[in-house]
């Protein structure tokens, strides 16, 4: 048995959320697997949950101290009743109550490491991570970018592996309808609307655009803090006709999304001072499975995500945006190449049959 360790799980929407679930559900093809998460919204995740057939979900709700304990009274008494094989932790923190149960009942420990996270605040928040990710068996990382960062943290880590965040390979997606404006070409960035996303930097580039494609399209999906501040944007501009507002999407919008988008667009930012950063980017991948090229910026792991020349643009400086959105607009087959690349590229190395052979190798390993 898998048990998961997770605070961030679906009907809430966020990379960390879409990968924890794709673990889940891989595992749960060969192994039993039982998911501890945290509750978000009672309505969304039972409906949720009531959907999935695959693996049993189990949610905590109320303050953060008490869900972290009544997770760890939950893993106890499974432990009591089952053996189990390893737990998977989304991250560090939601180790911190259970790691010393863990080690001295010999239960192998995986625990994914992801950036923010693990960006040391002070020598408080470093004697924590240090401790805790020292007892785990095995860390997986999203990037090499990542990995840097926790060598920086400890050299005593054992068994740390680059795994990246994978995708579902379809043929057929189903696509619920979303209300978009009319006109061409069409750019998306999919993502939580945070500082470090590179928003604003975006729509000063369309408003600069406008006047070699007056109809051109931004879709922005998703929410975040940063929303007002964007509208703002968007006033200040004069981007009303050319600027799409989604909000959060579901799975079947966002796969209509992409299906009616030219051009993935994310130049992140280095907000590591704020403790914020980009440690891979699975909306790049996502993007990548609809044959879309993405730019995005040589910031934090996005440079793993998005190849250069490849499945896509980086772009070294803010400054060259502009010009690195013209040129693929207006060279159709090169941005078609790039898409062409990136597709292959999802399939034939980042699609979830590959991606959880890893997960389960790993686990045979540390057992």
């Amino acid at each position: 048995m898998i048990i998961i360790l997770t605070q961030c799980f679906p009907s809430r929407v966020g990379g960390i959320e879409t990968l924890m679930y794709n673990i889940a559900l891989h595992l749960s093809r060969s192994k039993d697997v039982i998911v501890l998460a945290d509750q978000q919204n009672f309505k969304e995740d039972n409906i949720f949950d009531q959907n999935e057939i695959n693996f049993s979900t189990k949610r905590f709700r109320g303050i953060k101290f008490f869900r972290n304990r009544k997770k760890f009274n939950e893993l106890k008494k499974i432990h009591g009743l089952s053996k189990i094989d390893a737990v998977i932790s989304d991250s560090w923190k939601s180790l911190e109550v259970t790691i010393d149960f863990l080690k001295k009942n010999k239960i192998p420990v995986i625990s994914l490491a992801h950036g923010n996270e693990i960006i040391i605040k002070n020598d408080k928040h470093h004697k924590r991570v240090k401790k805790i990710l020292e007892h785990a068996n095995a860390i997986v990382v999203n990037s090499n970018y990542t990995k840097n960062l926790l060598n920086k943290i400890s050299n005593n880590f054992k068994n740390v592996k680059i795994i990246y965040p994978g995708i579902n390979i379809k043929k057929n997606y189903i696509e619920e309808y979303i209300s978009l404006n009319q006109g061409s070409p069409k750019l998306l960035t999919l993502a939580r609307l945070e500082k470090r996303k590179g928003h604003a930097l975006i729509l000063k580039s369309i408003m600069n655009l406008k006047k070699y494609f007056p109809d051109i399209q931004y879709i922005i999906a998703g929410e975040g803090k940063e929303l007002d501040s964007i509208k703002n944007k968007i006033k200040e501009y004069n981007l009303q006709d050319n600027v799409n507002l989604v909000g959060t999407v579901n799975e079947n919008q966002k796969n209509y999304i992409f299906s009616n988008t030219d051009l993935m667009i994310m130049p992140t930012l280095d907000e590591s001072s704020s403790k914020s950063i980009e440690g891979f980017g699975i909306a790049y991948i996502e993007a990548a499975n609809f044959k879309i090229p993405s730019i995005a910026s040589d910031i934090g792991g996005t440079p793993e995500a998005v190849i250069h020349n490849k499945t896509g643009l980086i772009i070294k400086d803010i400054d060259e945006l502009d010009e690195a959105i013209k040129n693929l607009i207006d060279n159709n087959e090169d941005r078609l190449t790039l898409g062409q690349n990136a597709k292959i590229r999802a399939e034939n190395e980042l699609n979830w049959d590959i991606q959880i052979k890893k997960y389960n190798d790993l686990i045979k390993e540390i057992q």
